[in-house]
C-alpha cells in the first residue's frame, strides 16, 4: 500500500512530538472544569495557541488546572512569561508566579519589564502569560466551543 504524503504542517507536527500526541484529551473526567476552561480560553486566550493572559492568580490556576487534568498536556511544553513594571525586582515576580503556576523557574522565558510611570497597580506581581501550543488541541478547543454554541470569534 503506497504511503500516504504528509502535508508540512503535518511533518512539522511529527517532527516536534516523535512520540505522539503531547496530550489526552478527557473531558469526561470533569465536564465543569472543562467548560470553565474552554470559556476561559475563550474569552483570556491566543486563537492561535492555547496559550492565555491574566493577573489574577485564581483564573490562572484554573486554566493550569484544565490543561493539566482535561487535556493531560505534557508539563514540559507548558511555558510561561512575565509582563512586570520594575517596581518589584524580576525575581519576586518570579518566585511568585512559579508557586501560583507550579512552573519551575527554568520553564519561564524573557519577562517583558515596563518602567514604572507611578499610579496603583491591579496586578502587583504583574501579568502572566501561560504559553502552550498543539494545534490538534487548538482544533479541539474550537470544535469543543462550536459544540457548545460558543464559537472563538
Amino acid at each position: 500500500m503506497p504511503r500516504k504524503s504528509l502535508t508540512r504542517g503535518n511533518s512539522i507536527y511529527k517532527f516536534r512530538n516523535p512520540n505522539g500526541d503531547p496530550f489526552s484529551y478527557k473531558p469526561e473526567n470533569n465536564r465543569e472544569l472543562e467548560l470553565i476552561g474552554l470559556i476561559l480560553w475563550a474569552t483570556e486566550g491566543d486563537r492561535t495557541q492555547l496559550s492565555l493572559s491574566n493577573g489574577n492568580a485564581t483564573i490562572i490556576k484554573k486554566y493550569l488546572e484544565f490543561l493539566r487534568k482535561i487535556c493531560h498536556l505534557d508539563e514540559k511544553k507548558i511555558k510561561a512569561v512575565i509582563h512586570c513594571h520594575d517596581t518589584l525586582t524580576y525575581k519576586e515576580c518570579l518566585e511568585y508566579w512559579s508557586k501560583i503556576t507550579k512552573i519551575p523557574a527554568n520553564r519561564f522565558t524573557k519577562p517583558y519589564i515596563k518602567k514604572d510611570h507611578g499610579g496603583t497597580r491591579k496586578y502587583p506581581y504583574g501579568i502572566i502569560r501561560i504559553a502552550a501550543t498543539n494545534i490538534k488541541l487548538v482544533h479541539i478547543f474550537n470544535e469543543r466551543l462550536g459544540e457548545i454554541g460558543i464559537f472563538k470569534g
